[in-house]
């Protein structure tokens, strides 16, 4: 009796074992391993058995759980993806600040534009940009709400080694997480606008120089009609003084407005040059009888060394003896030597062709020589004007050359002469 007795207990016990293992203990398992996977963001798994029990509540709790943070999880993914695509098209350099000012988020358009060799993640700004008006414009944005906008140059390094100033537009504008809160980052964006700054800088330097060059000859002008008309016109001799004078220099008036004109149309180069085979050898004939007087008054010797597979290219002739006749103008003009002598070369080299001016002239100061293609920059200004020039002529070689797809250059050492380099294309697909 007693056996059976405890035959019975063991198989109840058995039996209350297996109850409990399926009812409790496995339940509990899973739901343990699930919210451990939970924890480590494997949002996918989620308990599938469905058991009958004391957790099965729990169990369906867990699986709507797993499932909204799928959801959720997907969302940001997305917006995280969409988040990195805008910023890594924008052009524009984007960062997000916190409140205290330390960087969260940057694009890599800001680091290319900042040339920064690594990345500002997690860095103070003002440890980056160094810049007093932007802490300030951050602190404004981040305390009032309101937006900002600043107007910033910095020095930026070169991959070369040097420095360069970028100008940039600033906007700098809070981030708030509801409506009439206050900000807990700020978004800045920097827009690039060195190029824009650059040219106001070029035009009005230009509109400077313009106004000085027209002011000069207007000046000598007027001064001449005032004494002509203060009782000069009876004097034959002073009157034909004023009238020369007045002469030359409304010549200088008209050579200098068709030089700019010539400058400003250089711009639009397939409304104004005319592609056609030109003979460049007969062309610098054209050029040289034309400056004969010149050539004959400073006893100049010219030399041509000019190869026979070298003379004709597609361009514009009327444009390409505009650049020989400043060239060797240049050289008659300013070749303040005993004996000059000029000597003149062309040759193929590959696609181009290769033609050299040179003289035995005093030469260029090399301070000089990195600006003598800019307009009105002149070497020696007083004697340039002197001589009659707009101080245009190599600016308009530079246009013309690099209208026909060439490039131009020049090499000097002063005391020992000047050579300038021409390279055309032989024919405009090439230069395309």
């Amino acid at each position: 009796m007693t056996a059976l007795l405890w035959a019975g207990a063991g198989v109840l016990c058995l039996i209350a074992g297996f109850l409990c293992y399926f009812d409790i203990l496995r339940p509990f398992l899973q739901i343990r391993q699930s919210i451990g996977r939970l924890a480590q963001r494997d949002f996918s798994t989620a308990p599938l058995t469905a058991t009958p029990g004391f957790f099965q509540g729990t169990l369906r709790d867990i699986r709507k759980i797993s499932e909204l943070l799928q959801q959720f999880d997907r969302q940001i993914t997305d917006e995280g993806f969409s988040l990195r695509a805008i910023l890594s098209s924008m052009v524009e350099g984007v960062l997000i600040a916190d409140r205290s000012q330390r960087i969260r988020l940057v694009n890599d358009a800001l680091v290319a534009l900042l040339g920064l060799p690594h990345s500002p993640l997690n860095r103070p700004v003002i440890e980056i940009f160094r810049k007093h008006e932007l802490q300030l414009a951050l602190d404004a944005a981040l305390a009032e709400g309101k937006p900002q906008q600043i107007e910033m140059s910095l020095e930026i390094h070169t991959p070369s080694g040097g420095y360069a100033t970028k100008h940039f537009d600033v906007h700098i504008a809070g981030l708030m997480p509801r409506p009439q809160t206050l900000p807990t980052a700020a978004l800045v964006v920097f827009h690039d606008v060195t190029t824009i700054r650059n040219l106001e800088e070029t035009r009005r330097e230009f509109l400077a120089n313009v106004s000085h060059e027209f002011r000069t000859p207007l000046a000598i002008i007027n001064g001449y009609l005032e004494t002509l008309m203060d009782g000069a016109l009876e004097d034959r001799e002073m009157a034909k003084k004023s009238l020369l004078a007045m002469h030359k220099n409304s010549r200088r008036l008209a050579l200098l407005i068709d030089d700019l004109l010539t400058i400003s149309r250089l711009e639009e180069r397939t409304k104004l040059l005319e592609f056609l085979p030109v003979d460049l050898h007969e062309l610098l004939g054209h050029v040289i009888e034309h400056l004969e007087p010149s050539i004959a008054e400073r006893a100049a010797a010219i030399e041509i060394d000019w190869a026979d597979d070298a003379r004709v290219i597609e361009g514009d002739g009327r444009r390409i003896e505009q650049v020989f006749s400043n060239l060797l103008g240049n050289a008659l003009r300013y070749g303040e030597v005993d004996h000059l002598g000029i000597r003149i070369s062309a040759m193929r080299e590959g696609n181009d062709l290769h033609i050299c001016f040179s003289d035995n002239g005093p030469g260029i100061p090399l301070g000089d020589q990195p600006h003598i293609f800019e307009r009105f920059y002149r070497v020696h200004k007083d004697r340039s004007r002197d001589a009659g020039g707009t101080g245009l002529g190599l600016s308009i070689v530079k246009s013309v050359v690099l209208a026909h797809g060439g490039r131009v250059a020049v090499e000097s050492t002063p005391g020992k002469g000047a050579a300038f380099h021409v390279f055309l294309p032989l024919a405009q697909n090439a230069a395309a």
